[in-house]
């Protein structure tokens, strides 16, 4: 069984490969790569952050990171596995130990949530065999998408907007 370590500053490199590692990107909510000075200010803050904390998960070696940044009574999980070591059961480990590290060193925490994409399936369900329930969808559109929505709209007489279907 592994155990969770508080990330340090050695960790840095390590972090910054695995966060650009074309998977994580692919499954990320920002997608583009991340230069190494964006990480190095990132990490720096997140070491000191009273609000935050990363997490780095240990088998004999370290096998992936997890983090959660606080809102309240509300913690937002995000993780990853290296590639390595994917599909072998070590993220369920890892999301059930933290839930545990939480109360420890956040006990005013009463809920994590976890955003996932869609089309990672694998979160998904390592989220929901350890617990979690589904709760919604978000939907998005980009501003520069709008154009083409913008031919079925009018202004009506008061200076409304109407939808033409």
């Amino acid at each position: 069984m592994g155990y969770l370590r508080d990330a340090v500053q050695e960790d840095a490199d390590l972090l910054f490969h695995w966060a650009n590692e074309s998977t994580v990107r692919k499954n990320a909510f920002s997608s583009a790569e991340i230069t190494y000075e964006e990480h190095i200010k990132w990490f720096d803050n997140m070491l000191v952050r009273k609000d935050a904390k990363q997490y780095i998960y240990m088998e004999d070696e370290p096998v992936g990171q997890i983090r959660i940044t606080v809102s309240g009574d509300t913690a937002e999980i995000s993780y990853s596995i290296c590639v390595e070591k994917r599909c072998m059961g070590y993220a369920k480990e890892m999301v059930g130990l933290l839930q545990v590290q939480v109360q420890k060193d956040f006990p005013g925490v009463k809920k994590l949530i976890a955003k996932v994409k869609p089309d990672n399936i694998a979160s998904q369900k390592v989220f929901l065999d350890t617990g979690y329930t589904y709760k919604c969808n978000v939907y998005e559109i980009e501003t520069d998408a709008c154009g083409a929505i913008s031919k079925t709209l009018e202004t009506n007489s008061g200076g409304g907007i109407i939808f033409n279907e």
